[in-house]
Order: C-alpha cells, then structure tokens, then sequence
C-alpha cells in the first residue's frame, strides 16, 4: 500500500548522464540487501517463475533462486524497496516457464537506482493532510544537486548469456513490493531506462 502523503513516479528523461558526476555524488545512504548472494555466472537457468511479489530461477542442478522486495524506511514518508534473496516454503507451487534453450549465465550486473522526495503542492490526487511530496526513481546521477537526501538503492540483477540474450530481475521504480522479471528485449531496455548497471 501506498504510504499517506506521498506517491512513487518515475522522472521523466532529461539529458544523458555523466558517468564520472555519478560515481563522484554523495548519497545519503546506501540500500543493500543482496550482500552475500551467489554469483550465478556460470550456472544455467532451465526456467523461470515470476509472480507480483517475487520471482525464482530454476538452475539445471533443480536449485531455486528466489527473489523478493524489502521495504526500507529511509526517512518521513519515504520508502524504498531494494531486492534481496528470499526463502519459500518448501511445499511452495511454482508454475514454471522453461526456457527452449537453456541460458547459460556469462556474466552478471547489479541494477542500482537512486531516489528522492520533492514537495508537491496539496492536490485531490493525494490522501491525508500535507505537506505532500512525490518520490522519484532514476539512474544514478539524475537527482538534483540540491537535495540532501538522495538514496542509492540496489534494485536488480541483469544476466547476460553468450549469445547476447538478457534476464532482469528487479523491484519495481514505481509500485511498492512488487518485482519484474523481464526476458524481452524491449521490456528490459525500460527497466534500463531508470537504472545504473555495474559490474557483478
């Protein structure tokens, strides 16, 4: 559910980003909750299990990877929803998607994105009393310098085979709790669109 007072959208595209500007801002804090996690360069998915709140892999050996969402209270009305690894039932029901070829990860990269809360004026589209503001979520290096409280949230995993075809996982940029995975070409170039990759 949406918190009082504020509600996610995505900032519109300016102008491209400079690299070097992003690796050199400050944030004010930094969302991580896949320290840890298995490198899966070399492994092969066979298939696939996507649904709102999470999403696993299935790798050739019949492990399951799973993915979900948790939410981060960074400030006042102010929210963010990393991704991190997470445990199912062991009776839990996958319906499967299996791949017609394997995908053979070669290489693999964290999807990061930052966001920040900017003061709105008071407007029907918005419940509770004010002040209201809205969130927004883009690449790194797109928040305004003036803002103090930018966190840099790490939102997704990209995987790369060989053959140049791609599966993203990620939190969504603009509805709570819920996770894309994403092995369409157009669908994973929009979930580039707000987000920084780096090198696994």
């Amino acid at each position: 559910m949406m918190a009082t007072g504020h509600f996610r959208t995505l900032m519109p595209r300016g102008v491209p980003i400079n690299m070097e500007k992003c690796n050199r801002m400050v944030h004010s804090k930094i969302v991580s909750c896949y320290d840890g996690s298995p490198n899966l360069e070399g492994c092969t998915i066979r298939a696939f299990h996507s649904e709102y709140s999470f999403a696993a892999l299935r790798l050739d050996n019949n492990e399951v990877i799973s993915f979900a969402v948790e939410e981060v209270t960074v400030g006042k009305w102010f929210e963010v929803f990393p991704i991190c690894l997470y445990t199912l039932a062991r009776n839990h029901s996958f319906s499967w998607s299996e791949f017609e070829t394997p995908f053979t990860v070669m290489s693999s990269e964290l999807l990061w994105r930052e966001e920040w809360l900017e003061s709105a004026l008071d407007t029907s589209t918005f419940m509770g009393s004010g002040p209201h503001s809205v969130q927004f979520a883009d690449v790194l290096g797109a928040a305004p310098k003036s803002h103090a409280n930018v966190v840099k949230v790490l939102a997704g995993v990209r995987l790369i085979e060989q053959n140049g075809r791609v599966l993203a996982v990620c939190s969504s940029n603009n509805t709570p709790f819920k996770i894309d995975l994403e092995t369409e070409k157009i669908k994973i170039e929009q979930v580039m669109q707000s987000h920084t990759s780096e090198k696994f």
